[in-house]
């Protein structure tokens, strides 16, 4: 995987945090280290405030949008970083 993901270019990750077999944060973190400049934005119903506090501090997490959201929301996330 990290041979991949140093192969394309990411602008944007959108991550949910509870996944089958990794947490959101620690695959942003782990993100982080191949893709330094990626934008990070974690999804969560359920994440804890240590959790959402680790991917800001270690994986550059540029936003959090809890559960429910709307498509709205997210694009204006995704725009405003773009500078779009």
């Amino acid at each position: 995987v990290n041979e991949i993901l140093e192969e394309i270019d990411i602008l944007v990750t959108l991550s949910d945090w509870l996944m089958p077999g990794m947490k959101g944060d620690d695959f942003l973190i782990q993100l982080h280290k191949i893709v330094p400049d990626a934008v990070k934005i974690m999804v969560t119903g359920q994440a804890t405030p240590d959790a959402i506090q680790r991917a800001y501090r270690e994986a550059n997490l540029y936003k959090v949008i809890h559960k429910p959201w709307t498509e709205e929301e997210l694009i204006e996330a995704i725009r405003r970083n773009l500078g779009d």
